[in-house]
């Protein structure tokens, strides 16, 4: 969409880029220059068909009363534009110039777009053009000057990529003073600067856009790493407090053993030592006991041996 939002079908070609880029008419410059040449009413034929933007803009910006478009492939594509944006001036016709002789001294503007502009073409449609009929040819290739004026068509103006003739009985052969052609080149450069000016700034907002855009990306990759790295943290955090747990009841579990050991250590040692005491005290009955009882055996012996 341009800047007066005019829509057009998105083809692959250098005049769709260019206002792709822009966001302005392909050859705007040219447009309004040649728009203040035309008189009310007038008839154009546009010779490119691909060139739909042209004919949106003579039809929104000019009073032209008809805009003839010579179609070859791409027919429902310039009824599908005109329609968009409410052309109601273009007239489709045949690409053949038998059909076109009837209206042809009718138009006061043809444009050859650098696609179209070909020797043949231009020789075919000189005998049937009106004195009142301006040429607009995308070239500064100088050799058209002779062609032109074999049919009293001579050059009137002269822009970078642009050479426009009128229908002249004589050669305008008064030159230019250097305050005109000083003002002829400011003018030009003027227009020239806006139009860099224009892509100039339109490269800055996208680089502006793509900037901001590259921003968002690493604002967005960084919450998603401090996300990943707090719940990694609070993972370990976890983990660490789990094994604090478990190293706290080994340390518990390890001293209750050690003191079961040392009390079951005591409880030996004074079972022992009263053992021992025990032992200690009832030797000397053992003794005696033992004593009486190997009396008692001589005794047995000796009552044997009596009887």
């Amino acid at each position: 969409m341009l800047h007066d939002k005019t829509k057009l079908k998105n083809n692959r070609d250098q005049a769709t880029s260019v206002m792709k880029l822009t966001k302005n008419y392909y050859q705007f410059d040219a447009l309004e220059r040649l728009v203040e040449t035309l008189p009310k009413q007038a008839v154009l034929l546009e010779l490119d068909e691909q060139l739909s933007s042209h004919a949106i803009y003579f039809g929104k910006y000019a009073e032209v009363k008809k805009i003839y478009v010579p179609i070859k492939e791409r027919q429902k594509e310039v009824q599908d534009n005109m329609l968009c944006n409410h052309i109601q001036q273009v007239e489709i016709v045949e690409n053949d110039l038998e059909t076109w002789k009837t209206w042809l001294s009718s138009v006061h503007l043809i444009h050859f777009s650098k696609r179209i502009l070909h020797h043949d073409i231009v020789t075919q449609l000189l005998p049937h053009l009106a004195n009142h009929t301006v040429l607009w040819l995308e070239t500064e290739n100088k050799d058209y000057d002779d062609l032109l004026a074999t049919g009293n068509y001579h050059l009137a103006d002269r822009f970078p990529g642009h050479s426009v003739y009128t229908f002249q009985e004589k050669p305008n052969e008064t030159k230019e003073n250097s305050a005109d052609v000083e003002k002829k080149v400011l003018a030009w450069l003027d227009t020239y600067k806006g139009h860099i000016d224009d892509v100039a700034n339109e490269f800055a907002k996208q680089q502006i856009n793509t900037e901001a855009k590259h921003q968002r990306q690493l604002e967005k990759q960084k919450q998603l790493a401090t996300k990943n790295w707090n719940e990694q943290v609070a993972k370990h955090q976890k983990e660490l407090q789990q094994l604090k747990r478990q190293i706290t009841d080994s340390k518990a579990m390890v001293k209750y053993i050690s003191d079961a050991w040392n009390a079951e250590k005591i409880v030996n040692h004074d079972l022992n030592q009263r053992i021992y005491t025990l032992l200690e005290t009832e030797k000397p009955v053992l003794l005696a006991l033992k004593e009486r009882n190997i009396a008692q055996q001589k005794e047995l012996a000796v009552l044997r041996q009596q009887k």
